[in-house]
């Protein structure tokens, strides 16, 4: 279940008075309030004494739970659990007593603040648009270097690249994070263009304050299967020169051809039946139940902007597409050779275990460098889709 849009009032009535408590004695405010004598539901004398506060008071208290709201969900708080594990810390544990996904949440913004801090930048990369994700393999099988020197060259690379080729990126702040001892993070914030604030100032003063806000960029790099995704608005060519940049500054080495195999992502198995079986073929200790293409693109040959798309009725099981298939395409105008597979969407069902909903796992591939699979912010589901493209022949970075 995703996290809500965040709305104080239900924040904090969904929030238990003893976590909210805890929060603003942190920073010593709201100490007159009776919290004794407050059931969960009543907010109201809360909420009016929270926007009394002194500005900055009342906004360093909307941040915490803002972003809380941001990790409240199945997702989010399987980000913090695995943040706290690098951390030496066993909040599966911890966490489980807590009534609800707020109040874990809060308990760890409250109790371990970096690994909440950093569980944050984690959910909110995996949240990220897939449409400025590119993906590449063939990338170099070996550990990035993360030294204060190189990051620092990596920074100063990104600031020249944009400051050259469009006028921005004049400072550049670059983050680095170590995920499950495998995954590199690379947040890097240059300077955008300059644009006018219009607000009121700490003593509610309408003012207009000229500012340089950033923009974002996400590398994410596996060094164990060769793998860069990187997260850039700005079409191929900013891309290209974002992975060149990463690639000379933080592994020493040129970029290597995008992948000895062509595109990293080739679809044109999934014309066959034969999927069905290769398909269902999986490993017992993944727990998958079904395995369904729910979607198929067709690209014709000879017209770029002829295109097929075929929905199957997901209820119809693994077969229904391929049925559609059959049914709608005349394979005599059309045989399989005069059409591509672009795109398709897979949908994982898992074994139910009795506790919860059922998990499933929903994702598309597009040919020749799409995927939103990146997108899933439960990183054991994302591992095993990658498992399968890989196994299927789909995945040949």
């Amino acid at each position: 279940m995703a996290a809500m849009h965040y709305t104080p009032r239900t924040f904090l009535r969904q929030t238990s008075n003893e976590l909210l408590r805890a929060r603003f004695d942190q920073i010593g405010v709201l100490t007159n309030i009776p919290w004794a004598e407050l059931s969960n539901n009543e907010i109201d004398v809360v909420y009016d004494e929270w926007q009394n506060l002194p500005e900055s008071q009342r906004l360093e208290i909307e941040r915490t739970f803002e972003e809380a709201e941001a990790l409240a969900s199945e997702a989010g708080v399987k980000t913090l659990i695995e943040e706290g594990t690098f951390h030496g810390l066993d909040l599966a544990t911890e966490l489980e007593p807590l009534a609800n996904f707020r109040d874990k949440a809060m308990y760890v913004s409250i109790t371990y603040p970096n690994v909440f801090q950093v569980a944050g930048i984690i959910n909110h990369a995996h949240a990220l648009s897939r449409r400025y994700w590119r993906h590449r393999g063939n990338m170099p099988m070996r550990q990035p270097d993360v030294s204060p020197a190189a990051i620092a060259q990596f920074r100063d690379a990104i600031s020249a690249y944009f400051r050259q080729n469009e006028g921005r990126g004049h400072r550049c702040t670059v983050d680095s994070y170590l995920r499950a001892n495998r995954y590199h993070y690379f947040f890097a914030y240059p300077d955008n263009y300059a644009d006018t604030y219009l607000g009121h100032d700490e003593h509610g003063q309408f003012v207009r304050r000229p500012q340089r806000p950033t923009f974002e960029i996400v590398f994410l790099f596996d060094p164990i299967d060769g793998m860069l995704d990187v997260y850039a608005q700005g079409g191929k060519t900013v891309q290209e020169s974002l992975q060149t940049i990463f690639c000379r500054t933080l592994l020493r080495q040129e970029l290597p051809p995008e992948s000895p195999l062509g595109h990293p992502y080739e679809l044109n198995s999934l014309k066959s039946r034969d999927f069905l079986i290769t398909s269902q073929n999986t490993d017992p200790e993944d727990g998958i139940e079904e395995i369904q293409v729910r979607k198929l693109r067709l690209s014709v040959l000879g017209g770029t902007q002829r295109r097929i798309t075929l929905e199957a009725d997901p209820n119809g099981g693994p077969s229904a597409i391929y049925n559609m298939l059959d049914e709608c395409l005349n394979r005599h105008n059309i045989p399989d050779a005069l059409f591509n597979i672009t795109l398709a969407q897979f949908h994982f069902r898992f074994v139910h275990t009795g506790q919860g909903r059922q998990r499933t796992l929903t994702f598309e591939v597009s040919h020749p460098n799409t995927s939103n699979l990146k997108s899933c912010r439960q990183e054991d589901l994302r591992l095993i889709g990658e498992k399968y493209l890989r196994r299927w022949g789909i995945d040949r970075a």
